[in-house]
């Protein structure tokens, strides 16, 4: 039988919000009145069966509105339907709390209208003064729990305010009533960690809202949690089901919001990149190639992988042809096999490239070509060649063979006006080394033998600038780790063990530059002890910060150098075992063309304090490298061709670090620069 509706004569007349008044202790003391009143008209022995029947606990004992006691069933606080009503008419605070729980069983819906009442009361402003929270707090539970067994009944405002304490859960409120809780309302409810999200009863219920069906309600919803303004809350699981939903729907005005999620969020990398792939539409597939960068330069060291992936992806849906013009020059000669973040981005190139657009763009083949015999790269690149017909593979390395004759062609340089070394010592050092990075693997034995003395001179300057170093430092009591090693001339067989290097490294020669600068310097180690530097403020005085290494004054200022990348260059025998030792292992393995990535310099840490080093990638040259000058790959990222390095070195004192603080030992700088020879 179906019970009549709230606000029927049943209901013991309750009053509407518009009639409140403004203090709340009187209304809840009038709701009560009345449910007393109600109670009133039925017989003390159906009172009593109700209370039996309502199974609740009341105070034992209490004074005036204060419980004092324990707590035990109302039917023995009270044994007879007269005692219950006795104490309702005395106003006792465990009688009046129970009942409208007494009311639910004999008058329901007037129960459910007084609960309704009490809950409009609450959402006026309705505060707990502290000698009445047991009283008000227990008839705000009594009136929650008679709405939760019914909760059409309530008002949608009622039932948000219930969810927000949580004592009704998502899946307990009707659909049509969820509906009628404005969205806004629901977010800040997820936002504040009232409601969990991540409940999929919510998810359910949020999919049902009327609001939420349409792509404009969708991307208004979203624009108004906080993890899209702020990045905090507890809405980011909303956020992203919003997002989820805007990408099925393909809803192409949410690609600026997807956007701003994909490239500032990193909690919506993954996702939102996905979204915007899902939606295709050109504009979205611009907006999830933005974060690419070919330079290397990461957005954000922990998730520049995943952002160039999904740039990468979306370039080539785009279109594999303009996809080539912005990614080609990530497959380079000197970037294949580069290791940094370059090489990776080829990578992920040749994992996504699919064989259609291969076949749509043949110059995509000829870079497959190109990277097929990579270290790093070829296994990739022959996977993707094995799926392309035989004919597109043909025609490409065809073209590649003919670009190479050609190239070889224009390779041969003419020597320059003038001999290469009387240029270099009347003061063209940077121009002369740039027309020697231009010669070929072969170039004429004249302008060969020119190319070896200018690197013999070159190192022969090197050799005293780092001479006139090692002695400042010495005159100012430096830290060496090992000063017996911070400059060892050659040893007399320098150049068998050079010879020896040569033929474990393929049998070329070693650039000029590296292969002069061990017949001429040898090896540098600049490196420090930081334990002397830890001690020394503490005997002259000086109290810096934890972690402040910097704040010494001018008196003392080569104590702390060796945490600005002291130049070391290991020494020639080391390379030669290393070169043994990967010869023995790691040619078994990738084959006699693979090749080495030699260390020649430490990590920063190392260098700063050898004894107490962590684990960290080291500075590497790549043999065989070209004629002139290799490059040498910093260990932390980035490149540079060694001959630059060393004249980046000498000119900071051998501390190129000190290029990136303002506070440092500049007179000494000055005066080392002085002593060091352009070259």
């Amino acid at each position: 039988m179906s019970r009549p509706r709230p606000g029927t004569e049943e209901s013991g007349g309750a009053r509407g919000p518009a009639e409140a008044t403004a203090d709340p202790t009187a209304l809840i003391d009038d709701v009560n009145s009345r449910i007393v009143q109600a109670l009133s008209g039925h017989d003390a022995a159906e009172l009593h069966a109700a209370a039996a029947r309502t199974g609740i606990d009341v105070g034992e004992t209490y004074a005036g509105r204060l419980w004092t006691g324990g707590v035990c069933p109302l039917v023995r606080r009270y044994p007879t339907g007269e005692a219950l009503m006795a104490a309702l008419t005395n106003g006792s605070p465990d009688a009046l709390n129970a009942a409208i729980e007494v009311l639910a069983v004999v008058a329901p819906t007037a129960a459910m209208s007084f609960a309704l009442e009490v809950m409009r009361i609450d959402l006026g402003g309705f505060t707990f003064g502290h000698d009445r929270v047991p009283f008000e707090l227990v008839m705000r539970g009594r009136a929650e729990k008679i709405i939760k067994r019914e909760p059409s009944f309530a008002s949608p405002e009622i039932l948000l305010d219930m969810l927000r304490r949580r004592s009704l859960a998502p899946g307990e409120i009707p659909k049509g009533k969820f509906a009628g809780i404005p969205v806004s309302a629901l977010i800040a409810c997820v936002s504040a960690g009232e409601l969990r999200f991540d409940q999929a009863e919510s998810a359910g219920l949020f999919s049902e809202h009327p609001a939420l069906r349409e792509g404009a309600g969708l991307l208004d919803a979203l624009l108004k949690t906080h993890w899209f303004a702020a990045a905090d809350g507890h809405d980011g699981d909303l956020a992203q089901w919003l997002a989820h939903r805007l990408a099925a729907a393909g809803y192409t005005p949410a690609v600026p919001a997807l956007r701003e999620l994909f490239t500032r969020q990193r909690r919506f990398l993954t996702s939102a990149g996905r979204n915007l792939l899902e939606i295709g539409t050109p504009e979205a597939l611009e907006a999830a190639a933005s974060p690419l960068s070919l330079e290397g330069v990461p957005i954000n060291e922990y998730d520049r992988h995943d952002r160039q992936t999904t740039a990468i992806d979306a370039l080539l849906r785009a279109g594999a042809s303009r996809a080539f013009e912005v990614l080609a020059p990530l497959f380079e000669e000197q970037v294949l096999g580069s290791g940094d973040i370059r090489s990776e981005s080829a990578r992920t190139v040749l994992e996504k490239l699919t064989p259609a657009q291969a076949a749509a763009e043949p110059r995509w083949i000829e870079r497959c070509l190109m990277a097929a015999h990579d270290r790093e790269l070829g296994v990739t690149a022959r996977a993707l060649l094995d799926q392309l017909g035989p004919g597109l593979v043909d025609e490409a390395a065809a073209r590649v063979k003919k670009r190479r004759r050609m190239a070889a062609a224009r390779s041969t340089v003419k020597a320059p006006a003038g001999h290469l070394v009387e240029r270099y010592r009347a003061g063209e050092h940077e121009r002369v080394w740039e027309e020697l990075l231009a010669l070929d693997r072969k170039p004429p034995k004249a302008l060969a033998a020119q190319a070896e003395a200018v690197a013999m001179e070159t190192m022969e300057r090197v050799r005293c600038g780092v001479e006139a170093v090692v002695a400042r430092l010495r005159a100012e009591a430096y830290p060496f780790h090992k000063e017996a090693r911070a400059l060892v001339p050659p040893p007399l067989d320098a150049l068998r063990s050079v010879k020896r290097l040569e033929s474990l490294t393929g049998g070329r020669r070693l650039p000029l530059s590296l292969r002069a600068f061990y017949l001429v310097v040898g090896s540098v180690d600049l490196s420090g002890r930081a334990d002397s530097f830890r001690h020394a403020p503490d005997r002259h005085g000086l109290k810096p910060k934890q972690g402040e290494i910097v704040n010494v004054p001018e008196k003392y200022p080569f104590m702390y150098l060796s945490h600005f990348d002291p130049l070391v260059i290991l020494p020639l025998e080391e390379a030669v075992a290393e070169a043994e030792t990967w010869a023995r292992k790691e040619r078994a393995r990738v084959g006699m063309q693979a090749p080495l990535d030699l260390a020649i310099s430490p990590g920063p840490s190392f260098k700063a304090n050898p004894g107490d080093a962590q684990p960290e990638p080291v500075d590497t040259v790549r043999l065989p490298g070209p004629y002139a000058d290799v490059e040498l790959r910093r260990g932390r990222g980035g490149a540079v061709p060694f001959v630059e390095h060393l004249r980046g070195c000498l000119a900071w004192g051998g501390f190129p670090g000190l290029a990136g603080t303002s506070v440092r030992p500049q007179a000494a700088l000055d005066a080392l620069a002085q002593s060091v020879a352009p070259f």
